[in-house]
C-alpha cells in the first residue's frame, strides 16, 4: 500500500474507529455497529475498504445462537511518521513485523524467558517490567528522532542557500536536492520526470550543468 492509500484510508473518523475497536480484538459486524452507534450497512462499507487494502481480515466462527459469525481482525501491524516543519516533510510507513533489531534482541530473549514461567504472579510482574522498560525506550527513541528531524530540517534549509548560489532555476535547484539528499537513486530519474513534469532529455542536460559547478553530484550516474 502506498502512503498515499494509507493517508486516505486513515482521513476517515469511522474507519479509525473501527481499527481502534479490533485492536482490542476480533469483533463481528453487529458487534461493531452496536459500539460505535452506526448501522450495520454503514459499518460493512468501511470494513470492505479496510479488507481491500490490507489492513483487515476475517474469520467465521460457531455462534451458539445462531449461524456462524463473521469476525474481522487486524491483519498488519504498523506505524506511520509524519514529519513537516520548514524545508522539510517526511512521511513513512514502518511494519511492525520486521525482524528483531539487534538493538533490541536483549528484550526479546527476555520475553522468551517470561514466557517460560510456570508461577503466573511472577510471569505478570516480569511482563509488566518489560513493559515499562520499552516505554523508557521509546521516550527516548522518539525524542532523539524528534531532535535529529530539526536538525534535518535545519540542514535542508542551510542546502537550499547554498543551492542559490549554484543553480540559475527552479528546476536545477529541485534536481540538485534530489540528488545530493536521495537516499534511492536508482528511481530518481523517474521520481524527478514525474514530479517535475520533464523529460529525459531535459533532466539530463540539467544534471550536465550541474555537474560543472557542483563536483559532488558527480559521484552519480544517471
Amino acid at each position: 500500500m502506498s502512503i498515499e492509500d494509507l493517508l486516505e484510508v486513515l482521513g476517515n473518523p469511522t474507519r479509525l474507529k473501527i481499527l481502534r475497536s479490533l485492536a482490542d480484538g476480533p469483533k463481528y459486524l453487529l458487534e461493531l455497529a452496536r459500539e460505535l452507534d452506526l448501522s450495520e450497512p454503514a459499518i460493512l462499507k468501511h470494513l470492505i475498504i479496510l479488507e481491500r487494502y490490507g489492513l483487515i481480515s476475517s474469520f467465521k466462527r460457531d455462534s451458539k445462537t445462531g449461524p456462524p459469525r463473521k469476525y474481522y481482525y487486524l491483519k498488519t501491524g504498523f506505524t506511520v511518521d509524519v514529519g513537516f516543519t520548514d524545508g522539510l516533510f517526511d512521511i513513512s510507513i514502518r511494519r511492525l513485523e520486521e525482524p528483531v533489531c539487534e538493538e533490541v534482541e536483549s528484550i526479546a530473549e527476555e520475553l522468551q524467558r517470561v514466557k517460560r514461567i510456570k508461577n503466573c504472579v511472577e510471569a505478570v510482574e516480569k511482563v509488566a517490567a518489560l513493559s515499562e522498560l520499552i516505554d523508557r525506550e521509546l521516550f527516548k527513541l522518539r525524542r532523539k528522532e524528534a531532535s535529529l528531524l530539526a536538525l534535518k530540517s535545519e540542514i535542508y534549509r542551510y542546502l537550499g542557500e547554498l543551492l542559490e548560489r549554484f543553480c540559475e532555476t527552479y528546476l536545477e535547484r529541485k534536481i540538485a536536492e534530489w540528488m545530493i539528499l536521495s537516499q534511492s537513486r536508482e528511481r530518481l530519474l523517474e521520481e524527478v520526470k514525474t514530479a517535475l513534469n520533464i523529460s529525459d532529455t531535459e533532466f539530463k542536460l540539467i544534471v550536465e550543468k550541474l555537474r560543472s559547478k557542483i563536483p559532488y553530484i558527480d559521484r552519480f550516474t544517471i
